[in-house]
């Protein structure tokens, strides 16, 4: 009946263990995703794979000495761009501990303790009985209370049949590699941003020197028409209209003083610094890489671009994750041990043959009762992946359009910049005739007010233009993937 019993209970066990070992069904998603050939609606942009602006590196894109000279201190002072530097740590410190996942693990045992057994006890009874034996002699007496004392190491290992650690650790030297690619990513939006930053303080700048001017000129035409008025030939009407188009220009140069002020707090922050002293250039004196409009193939995006390899890293960790999860529904085999010294004489517990213990064995475990946490740990796995692939596939995509956009903005903004330049010149043109023909009377105040406030607009807005061509420039270079090689 008791061997019945016991093969019952073997055989429940072993299809136990084979219900573990059941296989599980994987789906891997490939990361391959297709790009076009070319630029849609590029065909006059460079499109050599062998030219590409992505392969600059930030300082001889940026020719402009005070630009590099921020980037620099941006690099070794920006708060995210060193936070990513430690989060390169942490991920290296992981992939570090998932490498030891093959090794067994050893510890040092080291203790003593004192124990009286209570003689009405099994332990008790039996040391007593012990100590009367004739055939123990009396360095083998056992003490009463009972001392222990054990020196040694212990093992245990965990043999990777399965590779459940090897595709940790694949997955952790992903991560980190990621990790990587974020930093560059951090790094190519830093000179970026600083670059908008610098430019952006251009563009203020230039736009107070033409309201300084514009005042100028405001000025003499509200004294011209406050001497008229009091000659009798104009009317306190046209003194009003001149003097609020002056004031008009006045409040727009205080809002240009606080908008320069915040752009150079925003550049504090990039740095990283409290105080700076910075020297820029004029806006017409700035030269990017020549032909900046190389673009290469859309292909070149998935080598260049960090946030694309951080996603793509990132999908292939999620894919070892999945491998990993599913080895943890089979058994895993276990060989443990120890050896060292063990005695109730601390005198004889060192280099005594007699007090010397060891212990080898193996084991077998396999999920059983818990096999649906298993199993919901490998569906998280998988669901993960998915989510891993989607996001590559969404920033391939998003990196793409984004190139057509950008480009067609830098065109665009050429086009504008060009239209807007000779408007520049007609409107001051313009300025110059109406004061002229309104201080012999032949043009009229709103004549005057108008032409000046139009003039004044189209050179803000030509500054403007400007700085928004360069900033695309500047947009396109990161999208392109470059600034961090």
């Amino acid at each position: 009946m008791k061997l019945f019993k016991y093969r019952f209970w073997m055989g429940i066990g072993f299809v136990f263990i084979l219900f573990s070992c059941k296989s599980t069904k994987t789906e891997l998603v490939d990361k391959n995703v297709s790009l076009p050939n070319s630029y849609y609606g590029t065909q006059k942009i460079n499109e050599d794979s062998s030219s590409n602006v992505a392969l600059l590196k930030w300082d001889s894109f940026f020719e402009d000495e005070n630009l590099q000279k921020l980037i620099h201190i941006a690099l070794e002072n920006n708060q995210d761009n060193l936070k990513t530097l430690e989060k390169i740590r942490i991920a290296r410190a992981s992939f570090n501990i998932a490498k030891l996942g093959y090794l067994p693990e050893i510890n040092g045992i080291a203790g003593g303790s004192t124990r009286k057994f209570g003689e009405f006890t099994m332990d008790g009874v039996g040391n007593a009985d012990s100590n009367l034996s004739p055939t123990v002699p009396d360095n083998k007496k056992i003490p009463d209370p009972y001392r222990d004392f054990i020196v040694g190491a212990e093992f245990n290992w965990e043999i990777d049949v399965w590779g459940k650690f090897k595709n940790q650790k694949k997955a952790a030297l992903a991560r980190f590699m990621a990790s990587e690619e974020m930093a560059k990513n951090v790094k190519t939006w830093l000179v970026s941003e600083i670059a908008n930053a610098y430019y952006t303080l251009m563009g203020l700048e230039e736009q107070q020197k033409i309201l300084e001017k514009n005042i100028a000129i405001q000025e003499l035409a509200f004294n011209l028409t406050k001497d008229l008025k009091e000659a009798g030939r104009e009317n306190q009407l046209a003194l009003d209209q001149f003097e609020a188009l002056l004031l008009n220009s006045k409040g727009q140069l205080v809002e240009r003083n606080r908008e320069l002020r915040s752009a150079e707090l925003y550049l504090n922050t990039l740095l990283g610094v409290y105080d700076f002293e910075y020297s820029k250039i004029s806006l017409e004196e700035v030269v990017l890489a020549k032909n900046i409009i190389k673009i290469g193939i859309p292909s070149q995006l998935l080598l260049y671009r960090p946030d694309i390899r951080a996603a793509e890293m990132e999908l292939i960790a999620s894919k070892a994750d999945i491998t990993a999860a599913r080895a943890s529904f089979f058994p895993s085999i276990n060989l443990f041990g120890m050896a060292g010294f063990n005695a109730f004489d601390f005198g004889k517990l060192f280099f005594n043959p007699a007090s010397t213990v060891y212990q080898l064995g193996s084991g077998l475990t396999a999920p059983i009762f818990n096999r649906n946490q298993v199993k919901m740990a490998y569906e998280i796995a998988n669901t993960s992946q998915r989510i891993a692939y989607l996001d590559y596939e969404q920033t391939v995509f998003k990196s793409y359009l984004e190139i057509l956009d950008l480009v067609n903005s830098i065109d665009q903004y050429s086009n504008q910049k060009n239209l807007k330049r000779n408007e520049v010149e007609v409107q001051k043109r313009s300025v110059e005739n109406s004061n002229i023909m309104f201080s012999v009377g032949y043009a009229n105040y709103l004549d005057v007010t108008n032409a000046q406030r139009r003039a004044l607009e189209a050179e803000i807005e030509l500054v403007e233009l400007k700085v928004k061509e360069l900033q695309t420039k500047v947009k396109l270079f990161r999208a392109l993937g470059g600034g961090w090689s």
